[in-house]
C-alpha cells in the first residue's frame, strides 16, 4: 500500500508565505538603496545630462514593451 504525502497545514502555509514576504520586502529595500546610491553618485560627478544622454544613446526612448502592452 502506498504512503500518502502529508499535505501542508494552514500553519506550515502561513510560515511559508510569511518568509517569503520578509524576502521580497528585503529585495524591495535592497533595490530602493541601490536605486538611490545612483541618485547621489550621479549628483556627486555632476554630469547628470551626460548620463541620461549615454542612457537614451544605449537604450533608447521608445518603449516597446509598453507599447506592445497597449496593442492588447
Amino acid at each position: 500500500m502506498k504512503n500518502k504525502k502529508k499535505k501542508p497545514t494552514l500553519k506550515d502555509i502561513i510560515t511559508i508565505m510569511s518568509g517569503m514576504q520578509l524576502q521580497i520586502e528585503q529585495i524591495k529595500a535592497h533595490v530602493f538603496n541601490g536605486d538611490r546610491a545612483l541618485d547621489e553618485y550621479v549628483k556627486m560627478k555632476g554630469d547628470k545630462e551626460k548620463f541620461v544622454t549615454w542612457l537614451e544613446e544605449h537604450y533608447g526612448k521608445d518603449d516597446k514593451d509598453n507599447k506592445e502592452a497597449e496593442k492588447k
